[in-house]
């Protein structure tokens, strides 16, 4: 269906926004009669419209999922439910709201604005009410609570009278405002029982219900790729994802998104603890199966049940449990492992014509120890990524370059060591391009990008020159290291700043840092003055 453009323009703020009516006839399942977004204000133009089309498409996308839903309701009588039955209704949207957020709760001072959403305007103080009064008061109705109560009724196939339809409406709210109450508790440390689900009536299917008319729902796959098109992730992610999802295509034997329950999540998941991948003979490791196959599958069916796609998340409440590993020793790298590595950089042998490999040998630990990058940081470097900025010299660590995990670019100073070592005289001679590896005219589908391979072929190189520990990651040791050594020497702001942490609090989100200052700051972290060990050389060197 072609997409009707919206307008683009700039906000007072500068940001870019657009807007669109919603139709009438899906008005009220939506939950606004008028979609609004903004996007950063530092995008150019050809990216907020590239943002445009892909948000324009996902609203669309919803405007006709909610026109097929509501297409076998259409035929349907429009029950007058009870009052016990409009509450039992609203209490499956009740363990709904609690599966989502209870885990998880958000800051209490949220809650609290979100319970004034619901309270009535006309207040006993405003209008002289009695308690009595003030407290028969009909609650607000939010879009929001329109939009959830349409989607539920969507999921249990129900068409309601006007009047049930409002008495549904209140008891949402009603509902809403207790959960709200639930989370302010759970944000400031109360995890007591709660009471309330043990008053609801059970949900039970009227008796006048017509069937409904089963249509098959939209298949995981479909629910990726919309979810691939909302959030854009990173191509790395991109990847790995679809090879989940393909996993649990193949465990489950079809791929029909709206038959998946918590049992199949739960039977997969077992599946993955116990059954041998045939490259290592071993099973997956229990932080592999939660952060990666199940934290990716929550993450897409979630978007699909805020999107309407689906009634619910199945993923919800599976975790994994597995004994905590024994720790015999710190993340980060020793004196004498960083030594070692760092002089066998020095001493690396370079050829005639260099080869990548041997230039990430010679340059990229000394950059991960003064910088605390991600060795893939530091590895997808290209020329025009270093550079003289307010008379500093800097590299800028960019989502353009390769994978960034935060997706945020930064700019981080070189120590003076780096300079004096030689690094910003080897980048000016360098070509355009990458640093260290030779990008191809093609990459394989599937396969890890030229950086990554250069970035796992380095790990290999510090194993063979004696840091051996499996208890060390031979590359991610040096961003434990550069926290250990910063520490009680730079800026706690800056520290988490220069390494591409995130800020501990929304205050220290505000602002920026001129890369003066930060350089000031990663002059405080002291010299590496190491000989060039030559004997420490690879077989390859």
């Amino acid at each position: 269906m072609a997409i009707r453009m919206a307008k683009l323009y700039r906000t007072a703020s500068g940001r870019w926004a657009s807007r669109k009516v919603i139709p009438k006839d899906v008005r009220d399942a939506y939950g606004q009669g008028e979609a609004k977004v903004t996007w950063d204000a530092g995008l150019t133009e050809g990216q907020a419209k590239a943002a445009l089309a892909s948000w324009l498409a996902e609203v669309e996308s919803r405007i006709a999922a909610l026109r097929a839903a509501a297409k076998p309701a259409d035929t349907l009588p429009a029950l007058e439910l009870s009052q016990r039955e409009c509450r039992a209704l609203a209490g499956l949207w009740y363990a709904d709201l609690k599966a989502r957020y209870e885990e998880n709760p958000r800051d209490a001072e949220a809650w609290e604005v979100a319970q004034e959403e619901v309270i009535p305007e006309e207040t006993a103080e405003t209008y002289h009410l009695t308690e009595a009064e003030a407290a028969a008061l009909p609650l607000r109705v939010s879009p929001w609570i329109r939009q959830e109560a349409a989607s539920l009724l969507i999921a249990k196939g129900l068409k309601l009278t006007e009047r049930a339809t409002d008495r549904l409406h209140q008891d949402m709210a009603s509902l809403w405002l207790r959960f709200a109450g639930l989370m302010v508790r759970r944000a400031n440390g109360d995890w007591s029982p709660d009471p309330l689900p043990q008053t609801l009536p059970i949900w039970q299917e009227p008796a006048a219900m017509t069937p409904t008319v089963e249509t098959k729902g939209p298949t995981t796959d479909e629910l990726f790729d919309a979810y691939v098109k909302e959030r854009t992730p990173a191509a790395g992610t991109l990847r790995n994802w679809r090879l989940y999802f393909a996993n649990l295509r193949r465990f489950l034997g079809h791929d029909e998104a709206s038959r998946i329950t918590k049992d199949d999540i739960v039977r997969w998941k077992d599946h993955l603890l116990t059954t041998p991948i045939e490259s290592t003979g071993k099973p997956r490791s229990a932080k592999t199966v939660s952060d990666a196959y199940l934290a990716s599958a929550k993450a897409v069916f979630q978007a699909a049940v805020d999107n309407g796609r689906l009634p619910s998340n199945p993923v919800l409440g599976v975790k994994v449990r597995a004994p905590k590993k024994t720790r015999l020793r710190d993340a980060s790298l020793t004196d004498d492992e960083a030594h070692t590595i760092l002089s066998a950089a020095l001493s690396v042998r370079l050829s005639k014509r260099p080869k990548p490999y041997e230039l990430a040998r010679r340059w990229v630990p000394w950059l991960c120890a003064y910088t605390g990058a991600r060795v893939n940081e530091m590895t997808q470097l290209r020329r025009c990524d270093v550079v003289e900025r307010e008379g500093v010299w800097a590299i800028h660590i960019t989502p353009e370059a390769g994978n960034v995990k935060t997706e945020a670019a930064r700019w981080v100073p070189l120590h003076s060591h780096l300079i004096e070592l030689g690094f910003v005289t080897f980048v000016q001679a360098s070509r355009q391009g990458p640093l260290f590896y030779t990008p191809r005219e093609k990459e394989t589908e599937g396969a890890a990008p030229a950086y990554q391979r250069i970035g796992q072929r380095l790990a290999a190189w510090v194993r063979e020159i004696g840091v051996t520990d499996p208890a060390v990651q031979p590359n991610h040791g040096w961003r434990h290291r550069f926290k250990t050594v910063a520490r009680g020497r730079l800026d706690i702001e800056a520290r988490e700043r220069i390494a591409g942490h995130a800020p501990r609090t929304e205050g220290e989100a505000y602002g920026s840092w001129t890369l003066g200052s930060l350089a000031e700051q990663v002059e405080k972290l002291p010299r590496y003055d190491l000989p060039a060990k030559p004997e420490a050389r690879s077989r390859e060197s």
